[in-house]
């Protein structure tokens, strides 16, 4: 009894997981109550070329989309770590424009302090020196980034989001600023693709979901990044649900300090 009781359950599940993703457009009204109101200047905050499409997809898609949003990508590292810096610059603005982004509106940060290289924290008050000075320069009023564990515990990911936080509790953004961390999830749900939609839609305060038109996009927009394209990335792009869903929370709803280094939350399968 009970193992068809289950069984039932999780196809009725994965069913209405098709269904939402499916169907999506016939559900915008629904959609768009979760999206960031009275988005005008967005600026999204990443640490190498390849996250605005590994993990920022979805949001990036709906944005750079609306003509009334003018969306800035600021890339705090060239991706230098084995020497093919201006090679991967030119991926960036290649997978940009497939997302929708204007390559003009990617900025690439070339600083010997901040290398790509996952064992070096960066110096946080640089980090959010830098983001400060293009916020102001582009009059930004929505700011995005990594949430705290910065999905993989990438320590370059994670300074983005502890930057982001000490000018938020510093009172140095200007005042129409609002910003958002990316939500981190489990490794469980990381890798469930559109199965994670409803969980996500119930969890997060801020959603966008991806067509399917849009996946094929963003996975098309990780193809113009030849030289990160290894079989790993191909196996994370098959099965993660960042390709498929982002979801994110307001800095000032959250409450993780400006040097939080805690990895509990990411060993928590069933958060």
């Amino acid at each position: 009894m009970w193992p068809l009781l289950l069984l039932l359950i999780g196809s009725l599940y994965v069913l209405l997981c098709v269904l939402l993703h499916v169907f999506q457009p016939l559900l915008a009204g629904y959609a768009e109550r979760k999206w960031l109101r009275n988005v005008r200047n967005v600026a999204l905050i990443v640490a190498h070329p390849d996250d605005e499409c590994m993990f920022f997809g979805p949001v990036v898609m709906k944005l750079a989309a609306d003509t009334g949003c003018q969306f800035r990508v600021l890339c705090l590292s060239s991706g230098n770590s084995e020497g093919l810096g201006d090679v991967r610059k030119t991926e960036l603005k290649n997978s940009c424009r497939i997302l929708g982004v204007d390559p003009s509106n990617v900025m690439v940060v070339s600083h010997t302090r901040l290398p790509d290289d996952s064992l070096v924290r960066w110096d946080q008050r640089l980090v959010a020196k830098i983001i400060l000075q293009h916020i102001l320069a582009w009059n930004s009023d929505t700011v995005l980034t990594f949430g705290s564990y910065g999905v993989s515990g990438h320590l370059n990911h994670r300074v983005l989001y502890s930057a982001l936080r000490y000018l938020y509790s510093g009172k140095q953004l200007p005042a129409c600023c609002c910003a958002y961390a990316l939500d981190d999830v489990s490794v469980v749900r990381k890798y469930l693709g559109l199965f994670d939609v409803p969980i996500t839609y119930l969890l997060s305060r801020y959603v966008y979901v991806a067509t399917y038109s849009e996946v094929v996009r963003i996975k098309n927009a990780m193809g113009s990044h030849r030289s990160q394209l290894v079989w790993f990335r191909k196996l994370y792009l098959a099965f993660s649900r960042y390709v498929v869903i982002n979801g994110f929370s307001a800095i000032d709803d959250l409450t993780g300090g400006c040097d939080d280094d805690s990895e509990d939350d990411y060993f928590d399968f069933f958060r």
